[in-house]
């Protein structure tokens, strides 16, 4: 896969995370929890990271 490639798909991926945010939301106590959200945005960071140091950006 090319770079290209990777960040259309990295930039799917975030839009469909945008899409996924915004809707609305369940009573309080329903669905993920603020530490698995926390997770996911660390991993999410981790990645951009990974990818802005592969493509020879600072961060």
């Amino acid at each position: 896969m090319d770079t290209g490639q990777a960040l259309a798909r990295l930039e799917a991926a975030v839009e469909r995370l945008a899409i996924a945010a915004a809707r609305p939301r369940g009573p309080v106590g329903e669905g993920v929890s603020r530490a698995q959200v926390q997770a996911i945005a660390d991993r999410l960071d981790e990645t951009i990271a990974r990818l802005r140091s592969a493509l020879g950006e600072d961060a």
